[in-house]
Protein backbone atom coordinates (compact mmCIF):
# COMPACT_ATOMS: atom_id res chain seq x y z
CA UNK A 1 0.00 0.00 0.00
CA UNK A 2 2.77 2.48 0.72
CA UNK A 3 4.12 1.97 -2.88
CA UNK A 4 0.47 3.11 -3.98
CA UNK A 5 -0.77 5.58 -2.23
CA UNK A 6 0.32 9.01 -0.14
CA UNK A 7 -1.97 10.66 2.05
CA UNK A 8 -2.29 14.39 2.14
CA UNK A 9 -3.86 16.47 4.75
CA UNK A 10 -3.92 20.26 5.24
CA UNK A 11 -4.10 21.71 8.43
CA UNK A 12 -3.89 24.79 10.29
CA UNK A 13 -4.40 25.30 14.09
CA UNK A 14 -6.12 21.80 14.44
CA UNK A 15 -4.82 20.28 18.23
CA UNK A 16 -8.67 19.76 19.06
CA UNK A 17 -9.22 17.15 15.49
CA UNK A 18 -5.73 16.03 14.30
CA UNK A 19 -4.86 13.58 16.53
CA UNK A 20 -8.22 11.62 16.28
CA UNK A 21 -7.49 12.03 12.72
CA UNK A 22 -4.08 10.22 12.16
CA UNK A 23 -5.18 7.43 14.83
CA UNK A 24 -8.46 6.99 12.61
CA UNK A 25 -5.84 6.63 9.73
CA UNK A 26 -2.96 4.24 12.04
CA UNK A 27 -6.53 1.64 12.83
CA UNK A 28 -7.10 1.18 9.15
CA UNK A 29 -6.21 -2.34 7.88
CA UNK A 30 -3.68 -2.99 5.09
CA UNK A 31 -2.14 0.94 4.66
CA UNK A 32 0.79 0.40 7.56
CA UNK A 33 3.23 2.79 6.92
CA UNK A 34 1.94 4.30 3.61
CA UNK A 35 3.11 8.05 4.01
CA UNK A 36 1.17 10.85 5.48
CA UNK A 37 1.60 14.04 4.37
CA UNK A 38 0.43 17.22 6.64
CA UNK A 39 0.84 20.32 4.60
CA UNK A 40 0.86 23.18 7.64
CA UNK A 41 -0.50 26.47 7.17
CA UNK A 42 1.71 28.14 10.09
CA UNK A 43 0.27 26.67 12.99
CA UNK A 44 0.59 29.08 16.08
CA UNK A 45 -1.69 26.35 18.50
CA UNK A 46 -0.05 22.28 19.71
CA UNK A 47 -0.94 20.84 16.38
CA UNK A 48 3.16 20.17 15.25
CA UNK A 49 3.70 18.81 18.79
CA UNK A 50 0.96 16.68 18.09
CA UNK A 51 1.72 15.63 14.87
CA UNK A 52 5.57 14.77 16.65
CA UNK A 53 4.52 12.98 19.48
CA UNK A 54 2.47 10.30 17.16
CA UNK A 55 4.78 9.76 14.88
CA UNK A 56 7.61 9.05 17.20
CA UNK A 57 5.36 7.24 19.59
CA UNK A 58 3.21 4.94 16.91
CA UNK A 59 6.32 4.98 14.18
CA UNK A 60 4.14 6.10 12.18
CA UNK A 61 5.54 8.05 8.69
CA UNK A 62 4.39 11.39 8.64
CA UNK A 63 6.02 14.21 6.83
CA UNK A 64 5.22 18.04 7.60
CA UNK A 65 5.53 20.39 4.67
CA UNK A 66 4.82 24.35 4.39
CA UNK A 67 0.85 25.05 3.36
CA UNK A 68 -0.76 27.75 3.55
CA UNK A 69 -4.63 27.94 2.20
CA UNK A 70 -6.56 24.71 1.92
CA UNK A 71 -6.01 25.05 -1.77
CA UNK A 72 -2.77 25.56 -1.11
CA UNK A 73 -1.87 22.57 1.33
CA UNK A 74 -3.62 20.22 -0.89
CA UNK A 75 -0.56 21.46 -3.98
CA UNK A 76 1.98 21.51 -1.75
CA UNK A 77 1.50 18.08 -0.18
CA UNK A 78 0.76 16.36 -3.83
CA UNK A 79 3.91 17.70 -5.06
CA UNK A 80 5.61 15.43 -2.08
CA UNK A 81 3.59 12.63 -2.91
CA UNK A 82 5.81 9.71 -5.50
CA UNK A 83 2.87 7.53 -5.50
CA UNK A 84 0.34 6.61 -8.61
CA UNK A 85 -2.76 8.02 -5.65
CA UNK A 86 -3.08 10.45 -3.37
CA UNK A 87 -5.95 10.70 -0.76
CA UNK A 88 -6.45 14.42 0.31
CA UNK A 89 -8.22 14.66 3.44
CA UNK A 90 -9.48 16.96 5.87
CA UNK A 91 -7.67 17.68 9.35
CA UNK A 92 -10.94 16.66 11.26
CA UNK A 93 -12.13 13.58 8.96
CA UNK A 94 -12.47 10.25 10.56
CA UNK A 95 -13.43 6.97 9.08
CA UNK A 96 -16.71 4.51 10.02
CA UNK A 97 -14.88 1.19 9.35
CA UNK A 98 -10.88 0.11 9.40
CA UNK A 99 -11.09 -0.79 5.96
CA UNK A 100 -12.57 2.18 3.80
CA UNK A 101 -8.87 3.12 2.32
CA UNK A 102 -8.27 -0.28 1.37
CA UNK A 103 -11.88 -0.09 -0.26
CA UNK A 104 -11.74 3.06 -1.70
CA UNK A 105 -7.91 1.88 -3.33
CA UNK A 106 -9.33 -1.43 -4.64
CA UNK A 107 -12.29 0.43 -5.96
CA UNK A 108 -10.35 3.01 -8.08
CA UNK A 109 -7.80 0.18 -9.19
CA UNK A 110 -10.98 -2.56 -10.25
CA UNK A 111 -12.87 0.04 -12.25
CA UNK A 112 -9.67 2.31 -13.44
CA UNK A 113 -11.32 5.64 -11.94
CA UNK A 114 -9.72 9.15 -12.01
CA UNK A 115 -11.62 10.28 -8.76
CA UNK A 116 -12.92 8.56 -5.68
CA UNK A 117 -14.75 10.32 -3.13
CA UNK A 118 -17.22 9.98 0.26
CA UNK A 119 -19.97 11.49 1.83
CA UNK A 120 -19.30 12.35 5.32
CA UNK A 121 -21.75 10.74 8.07
CA UNK A 122 -22.31 13.27 11.44
CA UNK A 123 -20.21 12.93 14.43
CA UNK A 124 -21.35 14.70 17.74
CA UNK A 125 -23.89 15.86 19.71
CA UNK A 126 -27.82 15.64 18.66
CA UNK A 127 -28.30 18.53 16.60
CA UNK A 128 -30.91 18.29 13.62
CA UNK A 129 -29.98 20.97 12.07
CA UNK A 130 -26.46 19.29 11.34
CA UNK A 131 -28.09 15.75 11.18
CA UNK A 132 -30.97 17.58 7.86
CA UNK A 133 -27.71 19.16 6.21
CA UNK A 134 -25.54 16.42 6.30
CA UNK A 135 -28.51 14.40 4.88
CA UNK A 136 -28.59 17.13 1.92
CA UNK A 137 -25.17 16.84 1.17
CA UNK A 138 -25.22 12.90 0.71
CA UNK A 139 -27.84 13.26 -1.57
CA UNK A 140 -27.10 16.21 -3.64
CA UNK A 141 -23.57 14.49 -3.93
CA UNK A 142 -25.28 11.25 -5.10
CA UNK A 143 -27.85 13.01 -7.73
CA UNK A 144 -24.83 15.40 -9.19
CA UNK A 145 -21.98 12.47 -8.96
CA UNK A 146 -24.19 10.92 -12.39
CA UNK A 147 -23.79 14.19 -14.24
CA UNK A 148 -21.55 16.96 -12.59
CA UNK A 149 -19.26 15.18 -9.94
CA UNK A 150 -19.27 16.72 -6.86
CA UNK A 151 -15.85 15.15 -4.48
CA UNK A 152 -16.11 16.79 -1.01
CA UNK A 153 -12.63 17.97 0.09
CA UNK A 154 -12.79 15.55 3.16
CA UNK A 155 -12.12 12.29 0.77
CA UNK A 156 -10.88 13.18 -2.58
CA UNK A 157 -9.18 9.63 -4.20
CA UNK A 158 -7.39 10.50 -6.79
CA UNK A 159 -5.00 9.63 -9.89
CA UNK A 160 -1.82 11.66 -9.15
CA UNK A 161 -1.28 11.57 -13.00
CA UNK A 162 -4.71 12.85 -13.22
CA UNK A 163 -4.34 15.19 -10.52
CA UNK A 164 -1.46 16.56 -12.79
CA UNK A 165 -3.44 16.52 -16.08
CA UNK A 166 -5.79 18.83 -14.53
CA UNK A 167 -3.39 21.40 -12.54
CA UNK A 168 -4.04 20.76 -9.08
CA UNK A 169 -6.66 22.85 -7.00
CA UNK A 170 -7.20 26.66 -8.38
CA UNK A 171 -5.31 28.71 -5.28
CA UNK A 172 -6.84 31.42 -6.40
CA UNK A 173 -10.72 30.20 -5.43
CA UNK A 174 -11.71 31.49 -2.04
CA UNK A 175 -14.24 28.21 -1.55
CA UNK A 176 -15.66 25.26 -2.65
CA UNK A 177 -12.64 24.80 -4.25
CA UNK A 178 -12.92 20.48 -3.95
CA UNK A 179 -15.89 21.07 -6.17
CA UNK A 180 -14.82 22.86 -8.45
CA UNK A 181 -11.80 20.88 -9.01
CA UNK A 182 -14.21 17.84 -9.39
CA UNK A 183 -15.82 19.14 -12.31
CA UNK A 184 -12.75 18.48 -14.20
CA UNK A 185 -13.52 14.48 -14.28
CA UNK A 186 -15.64 12.42 -16.55
CA UNK A 187 -18.25 11.21 -14.52
CA UNK A 188 -17.82 7.83 -16.17
CA UNK A 189 -14.69 7.92 -14.26
CA UNK A 190 -15.90 9.44 -11.17
CA UNK A 191 -16.88 6.93 -8.46
CA UNK A 192 -18.71 7.71 -4.73
CA UNK A 193 -18.68 5.13 -1.43
CA UNK A 194 -21.12 6.75 0.41
CA UNK A 195 -20.58 7.23 4.77
CA UNK A 196 -16.91 6.21 4.70
CA UNK A 197 -16.34 9.20 7.00
CA UNK A 198 -17.30 11.40 9.45
CA UNK A 199 -17.37 14.73 10.85
CA UNK A 200 -18.88 16.90 13.55
CA UNK A 201 -21.06 20.47 12.81
CA UNK A 202 -18.12 22.74 14.09
CA UNK A 203 -18.17 24.51 10.31
CA UNK A 204 -22.22 24.70 10.59
CA UNK A 205 -21.55 26.29 14.21
CA UNK A 206 -18.95 28.88 12.84
CA UNK A 207 -20.58 29.52 9.52
CA UNK A 208 -23.88 29.65 10.28
CA UNK A 209 -26.92 27.61 9.37
CA UNK A 210 -28.40 29.17 6.98
CA UNK A 211 -25.72 30.94 5.89
CA UNK A 212 -24.56 27.28 4.70
CA UNK A 213 -27.56 26.97 3.06
CA UNK A 214 -27.63 30.26 1.02
CA UNK A 215 -23.44 29.23 -0.09
CA UNK A 216 -25.14 25.71 -0.98
CA UNK A 217 -27.84 27.31 -3.18
CA UNK A 218 -25.69 30.57 -4.96
CA UNK A 219 -22.61 27.66 -5.75
CA UNK A 220 -24.96 25.96 -7.71
CA UNK A 221 -26.63 28.64 -9.53
CA UNK A 222 -23.00 30.61 -10.49
CA UNK A 223 -21.63 27.12 -11.02
CA UNK A 224 -20.26 27.91 -14.35
CA UNK A 225 -18.76 31.55 -13.29
CA UNK A 226 -15.52 30.53 -11.85
CA UNK A 227 -14.97 34.74 -10.60
CA UNK A 228 -18.18 33.64 -7.88
CA UNK A 229 -15.58 30.82 -5.93
CA UNK A 230 -13.13 33.81 -6.22
CA UNK A 231 -14.72 35.75 -4.28
CA UNK A 232 -14.30 35.73 -0.28
CA UNK A 233 -17.65 34.12 1.27
CA UNK A 234 -15.66 34.41 4.63
CA UNK A 235 -16.08 30.45 4.89
CA UNK A 236 -12.59 29.50 5.94
CA UNK A 237 -12.43 32.31 8.60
Amino acid sequence: MRDDLTIVIPCKNEEKYIGQTIMSIYYQRGIRKTRIVVADGGSTDGTLKILRDLKKNYDLNISIVKGGSVSMGRNSGASHAKTPYILFLDADTTFTRRTAILESLQEMKSRDLDLLSSTPKYKGDFDPAAYLLFRINKITTILLSKIDPFAVGCFTMVRKDTFEKIGGYDETYMHTEDWMFSRNIDPSRFGLITDLITQDNRRFKRFGYLNMIKLILVNYINRNDPEHFRKDQAYWK
